[in-house]
């Protein structure tokens, strides 16, 4: 096991974009890589960073018990690259996870991009072949879509606190929801956050990314994004049938559909509650959702981060 180098008790609190730069350097020296002018792609659960020398990728999980989720993630990404499924790749000559000061780090083979730029047809095809792998050799924990939510809710700050009031609320009443359900597909392995910002091109080939939330569950919950990209993010209805088309179920037809969507955009109003202190626009954001949901306005647009 990789050593830990020691960890900072507020680091979730404390993980921001200039936050986490010293972690990247540190991370990089100990793998043996240049992080000079890495370029930030994203912060959100993590930090991912593409590095400028190297054609690597690297992902910085928020505090020390995502251990267990990075840990999961490799797993995942090695089941699908022994099975062929078009993924990112694990760089296998790097000893991963390493813990730097209390973050868990991973290091990913960086994608070419260029074309054919990844569309919803694509996701619906990679994620029927997630779905149709037997025998996935990973410890995966049972689906709890709120525990998320719950977790961040309960460390967040700099939120208004009638806000953060209502959405634990709403956590409560979901998941008492949630387990009334009653499923039309059979449950499985589910890739637990499956949109079209988690597919990439690398070499001409659509992959999947983004294992951490993998778990056991219903296969519905990764057919719900998409419907709340048509309902929230103006994805058009043809875009939209083509994807249940190319699954073979509408997740719109399940009676359960309207608790399943719910959950999610909570989940995502909470992904970004977590950055509102990175840019007004972020923050103007997160307040325009947290008002529909209390509004029950199913209608209002959102923005996409």
């Amino acid at each position: 096991m990789p050593a830990i180098l020691g960890r900072v008790p507020d680091a979730a609190a404390s993980f921001s974009s200039s936050a986490v730069l010293p972690i990247l350097h540190e991370a990089c020296h100990q793998a043996g890589l240049n992080s000079s002018h890495a370029e930030l792609l994203r912060l959100g659960e993590n930090a991912i960073y593409r590095l400028a020398v190297d054609p690597v990728v690297v992902r910085i999980a928020r505090s020390h018990d995502r251990l267990p989720r990075v840990e999961r993630e490799l797993c995942v990404a090695r089941w699908l690259a022994a099975a062929n499924v078009p993924a990112v790749r694990v760089i296998e000559d790097i000893e991963q996870p390493l813990l730097v000061d209390g973050h868990p780090v991973s290091f990913w083979q960086a994608v070419t991009g260029g074309d054919p730029t990844p569309t919803h047809a694509d996701l619906a095809r990679l994620i029927a072949a997630f779905h149709a792998l037997p025998d996935c050799p990973c410890e995966l924990p049972s689906f709890a879509p709120l525990q998320t939510s719950q977790t961040r809710l309960a460390t967040t700050t700099g939120v208004d606190s009638d806000d953060r009031d209502f959405l634990r609320d709403r956590c409560a009443d979901l998941n008492d929801q949630f387990q009334n359900l009653d499923f039309a597909l059979p449950p499985g392995p589910i890739h637990g956050d499956a949109h079209t910002s988690n597919l990439l091109t690398d070499h001409g080939q659509v992959v999947l990314l983004d294992f951490e939330a993998v778990a056991v569950g219903p296969r519905e919950w990764d057919l719900v994004p998409t419907a709340v990209a048509r309902e929230r993010f103006r994805l058009s209805e043809e875009h939209y049938r083509e994807f249940a088309a190319t699954y073979g179920f509408d997740v719109r037809t399940w009676p359960g559909y309207p608790v399943l969507r719910e959950i999610r955009e909570l989940t995502m109003t909470t992904w970004l509650m977590q950055n509102v202190a990175e840019s007004a626009a972020v923050a103007a954001e997160f307040a325009l959702r947290v008002a529909s949901l209390r509004e029950r306005d199913t209608r209002r647009v959102w923005t996409a981060f």
